[in-house]
């Protein structure tokens, strides 16, 4: 992978995970509520490493992000989007990333990072988005994040490196 710069833009889209404890006191005898509590908690930096965990996990390989596809599309991404604008099926379409272990999750803060070198004769066109999805196959499966960018052309005389990273 090519050294990476220093990101300036800012992060996109954020899951801030939450959670809530309700606790009810009941009368032994009659069952009738004697008091009760609503209390919101802290998902802990160690939980939202795990949960982190769960997207590269090959315990379930549907339930994993294991590909990275690009495409042509620069219109700007929705929430309810579910496929790329112009997903580059010709060739490759979708290329399925590596072994994930790990190595590349960090604990504190939370990420995640997957990577890929599309090769000269994988992916050419004028690019414009990115996205991961949990199948290589092309127009299929669940699309976990998608990003638009300031075109780039790519020809069979060079390659493309693409790192995705996710974070909490």
């Amino acid at each position: 992978m090519a050294r990476k710069q220093k990101r300036t833009e800012e992060i996109g889209d954020e899951i801030h995970l939450r959670g809530c404890i309700e606790l009810q006191l009941l009368n032994g005898f009659t069952g009738e509520p004697v008091g009760e509590r609503i209390k919101h908690n802290t998902v802990v930096t160690a939980g939202r490493r795990w949960v982190l965990e769960k997207i590269g996990s090959f315990s379930n390989q549907t339930n994993s992000i294991n590909a990275i596809a690009v495409g042509t599309s620069t219109t700007a991404p929705a929430t309810g989007d579910v496929a790329l604008g112009s997903e580059i099926t010709a060739s490759v379409g979708r290329l399925t990333i590596g072994t994930f272990t790990t190595t590349n999750l960090t604990s504190n803060p939370p990420s995640w990072e997957a990577s890929v070198l599309f090769a000269t004769n994988q992916a050419t066109g004028t690019l414009g988005e990115a996205a991961l999805f949990n199948t290589s196959a092309a127009t299929a499966g669940t699309m976990l994040s998608r990003v638009t960018f300031s075109t780039i052309d790519k020809s069979t005389s060079n390659t493309l490196a693409i790192s995705y990273t996710i974070s909490n």
